[in-house]
């Protein structure tokens, strides 16, 4: 009977132990996408990528998630992913999609935006925007938060 109760107590002791770093990183991730202006729990929406204008009624998006998941959609297929902070900043991915085909300037689009969220190693935030930022301080992509 004690050797139950005691492999109980340690049980109950390894869940304790792991809701409290699963909530610790939690809250790592959300200070870390929080900064100033947080970009989690909202959509963004591209309005230039790689130099290229996107327009407004593209359909693309990207939402990046307290939890660390990112998911949104290329203008022609829905992707989904991770965030996870490095040494450095962040890093994106890798990403998963859905393959449906679309004409050839979505695809290259879609391709451009999945490219520029996957390269991305800093980000600057503001109250309605956001840069992706890769090597350099390269700016990959100027989103805005689609309202």
């Amino acid at each position: 009977m004690k050797a139950t109760l005691g492999f109980l107590f340690f049980l109950l002791f390894l869940a304790g132990f792991a809701l409290l770093m699963l909530q610790g990183r939690q809250m790592g991730k959300q200070s870390m996408l929080g900064g100033g202006a947080s970009i989690t729990a909202t959509a963004w929406r591209p309005k230039v990528i790689a130099a290229e204008s996107i327009p407004d009624d593209s359909g693309m998006f990207v939402q990046f998630e307290v939890d660390g998941s990112v998911k949104g959609h290329g203008g022609c297929n829905s992707f989904f992913g991770s965030l996870e902070k490095t040494e450095s900043g962040i890093a994106i991915g890798p990403l998963g999609a859905t393959r449906m085909a679309c004409p050839d300037r979505v695809m290259r689009r879609e391709t451009a935006f999945m490219n520029a969220l996957q390269n991305t190693e800093q980000f600057e935030a503001g109250q309605n925007s956001l840069q992706l930022l890769g090597g350099g301080n390269t700016l990959l992509a100027e989103l805005v938060k689609d309202e």
